[in-house]
């Protein structure tokens, strides 16, 4: 028996919608999951797309956690790696949704994607990164 499953949410979010270099996305962006009663065993896997348009429309990166749940919970997260994925794009946005695995072999769960804009675009034109 599937469960329904809440949408991931980006808890960062700086303005609230976006992530920015206030967040030094260069140490990665955390997408987590509350509020699912999570067994142990069970294996949730984000799927992350990076686009450079905010509609979702040109995929510049694609990435995919799996996290292995070691303790009966109600959160998961997974942080979304900066090499290869947010080094990606300068200006656009980042799309997220889970699959949930549960470990007692009954059919698997997906949840509806989660958007969020993401810019490192600085006032002034430059972008920002780990050097600056």
């Amino acid at each position: 028996m599937s469960i329904e499953l809440d949408f991931p949410e980006f808890p960062y979010e700086e303005p609230p919608g976006w992530i920015t270099c206030q967040h030094k996305p260069w140490n990665g962006v955390l997408v987590r999951v509350d509020h699912i009663p999570f067994k142990t065993g069970d294996k949730v896997t984000f799927d992350i797309t990076v686009c450079s348009d905010t509609t979702r429309q040109t995929s510049t990166a694609k990435n995919q956690g799996v996290v292995s749940i070691t303790a009966d919970t109600t959160c998961a997260s997974y942080t979304i790696p900066w090499d290869g994925v947010l080094d990606a794009v300068t200006d656009g946005s980042i799309t997220a949704f889970y699959t949930l695995t549960p470990v007692d072999g009954s059919e698997p769960s997906t949840s509806e994607a989660a958007t969020v804009r993401y810019s490192r675009q600085q006032p002034g034109g430059a972008v920002c990164g780990p050097g600056n």
